[in-house]
């Protein structure tokens, strides 16, 4: 546990912060996956509307927020099963700042958003620190694959874990 950062649950208050932010860790996790161009054409105003609808969902108590300092350094997202959607706990996003990998705040970040549930998720298929995180977690693939086109084919992996 971090005893200089916090993990909460994020609000509409956080929307501008998380925009920022979540740009900010795509450079940072994806830079050696898609192009310099791709990176630059990311804007925050695409990504504000995104977190302003996500916080004001119905899903809205499910993305929490890595705080230090005042400053936010992470976040992590899920969905809950829902009839004709999805069977389980859908995992969409877990980042947090490279400068605060190490601290246990990407483990207080999914067990805030997913606690010990059944959960699913897509991952990079060249991430394998994350893949790392995630099977010492529980989840193991499940050999599905896709590629996510509107981020120049970027091919993912399917993973999941049983209830524990």
């Amino acid at each position: 546990m971090n005893h200089t950062c916090r993990v909460r649950q994020a609000g509409p208050e956080d929307a501008e912060a998380l925009a920022r932010l979540h740009l900010e860790c795509w450079r940072e996790t994806y830079a050696h996956l898609l192009s310099p161009g791709f990176m630059a054409r990311q804007g925050v105003e695409g990504r504000l509307a995104m977190w302003r609808q996500l916080l004001a969902g119905p899903h809205a108590g499910r993305h929490y927020v890595a705080v230090d300092g005042g400053t936010l350094v992470g976040f992590a997202g899920s969905f809950p099963p829902e009839d004709g959607v999805r069977e389980q706990t859908e995992l969409w996003g877990i980042y947090l700042l490279a400068s605060h990998h190490g601290r246990g705040l990407g483990q207080e970040l999914l067990d805030a958003a997913i606690g010990k549930e059944t959960a699913a998720l897509w991952v990079a298929e060249d991430n394998p620190r994350a893949q790392a995180f995630y099977r010492r977690n529980g989840f193991d693939f499940t050999g599905a694959r896709d590629t996510i086109e509107d981020w120049e084919g970027l091919p993912e992996v399917r993973m999941a874990r049983p209830a524990g």
